[in-house]
């Protein structure tokens, strides 16, 4: 199973466990998004790195992400290059998201705080 479709099905585990556990009567939903939108959908007046010189030419950013309820949980971006192979750049992303979720897992793990509260 190639990483992409192991972040959809792990999208797809949390949203079934979360709806199963019923915390709220709210219906749970969790997204999978990969692919272009415009560089500055998130930040609106600042740059992430963009090369282009011409005011009304919108350049795209890949972007990856994971949404909760409609809050984006997990977010990475980046813009290609003209030569760049689209499919090497949404795996680099979707690298990082695991990169992401795992930090995030670690760091909020109860054990983890307790041993780091120990050493300070």
């Amino acid at each position: 199973m190639d990483k992409k479709n192991l972040l959809i099905e792990l999208c797809k585990n949390l949203q079934e466990e979360l709806i199963e556990r019923r915390e709220t009567n709210k219906e749970r939903t969790v997204v999978f998004f990969s692919g272009f939108k415009p560089y500055n959908y998130v930040l609106p007046h600042i740059h992430i790195g963009t090369t282009k010189s011409l005011p009304n030419e919108i350049e795209m950013a890949w972007f990856v992400e994971i949404w909760l309820d409609e809050i984006c949980i997990f977010r990475q971006s980046y813009i290609p290059r003209e030569s760049e192979d689209i499919d090497i750049v949404e795996q680099m992303l979707i690298t990082r998201v695991f990169r992401d979720i795992f930090t995030y897992g670690i760091m909020s793990s109860k054990e983890f705080i307790n041993k780091m509260n120990k050493n300070v």
